[in-house]
């Protein structure tokens, strides 16, 4: 009897019969990878600049790229079987990946907890035995798992730039099967991660992101933050979180990881969990940001998450200095309007509360006076749930309104 393997149990639930992904656009290119020479090692460590560290992890440059034509299937139950080097994946169509769902030709799953299994065949040089060799497959660095061999292989970090020595499980001189699983999408999109790879180990060079936690003094008493950003970089654009929970309190932890990757992006974030969504909070926030030596004070937006919306748009309109806001989530705000020509996203799911919240949106958005953009995200998310279920439209989404808003003037 087949062994069912564990991936996020509650979410296999709702899985349904096995379906192919959608065809290609172009011929594929042939699964096998030829053999690839390392690249002699250096025998010291690679310089550290300023402003960066040394990551243990998969070399960028002594690899084989796996990016490329993998065959994939939607399944409705991950099995042993079909992560094992004897599955017949031959029926199998062949998709480029890693890539986003939405390019793969199964938009309509981005966002579902649906699993997306993807093989290939790759051929290891035998000059490889003998040294430290890992993977980094990740597709997703939360909803991923990764087998060589039909060895499942756990990372030894995530979620940047997840990695495992695999050193014991290859087959040197001959074809290797990798198989990779993904949830709510085909892809999670994070600076300076590197593309999927099997090489050597070694230490590179990555931005080193500081984390400072602060405690911030509001009217409505003290209030949680993490200040994130470049550690070498000065005059810093600045983005300040606000945001709730279903609960309806302040949230911090949950926009972490976002912030990282902003960080490493070259802008400094503070998430802070308010325990009053009020505007006197993310002014308190705003303020203590520009006395920090590092942050440009003439350079900060807000960012308001369910009801932690309305705050921040009522704020902005107090302190005219802030550059833009962004709405996550948000329910009616009709306070928008008072924002002038500052740059406004709102992001919204498609399902959130059965379509209300979308079309709230797109009333706030004709009330807006200044630029406005709506980005309508896939699937029934909320809040911070984003982050999972519409990673990659999010982050794009709030990188492009970053650059509009606090762009140098």
């Amino acid at each position: 009897m087949r062994k069912t393997l564990a991936l996020r149990a509650a979410a296999l639930v709702a899985l349904v019969a096995v379906s192919s992904c959608a065809p290609p656009p172009s011929p594929a290119a042939p699964q096998t990878l030829p053999p690839t020479a390392l690249a002699v090692a250096s025998p010291t460590s690679p310089q550290v600049a300023e402003g960066e560290e040394l990551l243990t992890d998969v070399s960028l440059s002594e690899a084989i790229d796996l990016s490329g034509m993998w065959r994939c299937q939607v399944v409705q139950a991950l099995t042993d079987e079909i992560v094992m080097p004897e599955y017949d994946d031959a029926h199998w169509p062949e998709v480029e990946a890693p890539a986003s769902w939405s390019k793969q030709g199964m938009a309509d799953l981005v966002g579902q907890a649906k699993v997306v299994v993807y093989r290939r065949r790759v051929e290891v040089p035998a000059s490889w035995q003998g040294q430290t060799i890992g993977i980094s497959a990740w597709f997703n660095s939360h909803d991923s798992l990764v087998f060589v061999n039909g060895q499942r292989v756990d990372p030894l970090r995530k979620p940047f730039a997840p990695y495992a020595d695999v050193s014991a499980l290859l087959r040197y001189g001959e074809k290797n099967t990798i198989a990779v699983t993904s949830l709510y999408d085909g892809l999670r999109e994070m600076a300076e991660a590197g593309p999927p790879r099997l090489g050597r180990i070694v230490q590179r060079n990555v931005t080193r992101v500081l984390q400072e936690d602060l405690v911030i003094d509001t009217p409505g008493g003290p209030a949680d933050g993490a200040l994130l950003r470049p550690a070498a970089a000065s005059g810093l654009p600045a983005i300040v979180i606000v945001a709730t929970g279903s609960h309806g309190m302040g949230e911090k932890t949950e926009w972490l990881e976002l912030a990282a990757d902003l960080a490493r992006q070259g802008y400094a974030v503070l998430p802070v969990a308010l325990k009053v969504q009020d505007a006197e909070g993310v002014l308190a926030a705003v303020r203590r940001l520009r006395t920090l030596p590092a942050i440009d004070p003439a350079r900060i937006a807000l960012v308001g998450a369910d009801r932690g919306a309305r705050p921040v748009v009522q704020a902005a309109s107090q302190d005219t200095l802030v550059r833009g806001v962004a709405l996550i989530s948000t329910p009616a705000v009709d306070e928008v309007a008072a924002l002038g020509p500052r740059h406004l996203l709102l992001l919204v799911a498609t399902g959130d509360q059965r379509g209300r919240a979308l079309e709230e949106a797109r009333k706030m958005a004709t009330l807006a006076s200044g630029p406005c953009r709506l980005v309508e995200l896939p699937g029934d998310g909320h809040g911070s749930y984003l982050l999972t279920s519409a990673w990659n439209t999010t982050r794009e989404a709030l990188l492009d309104w970053l650059k509009e808003s606090l762009a140098n003037q």
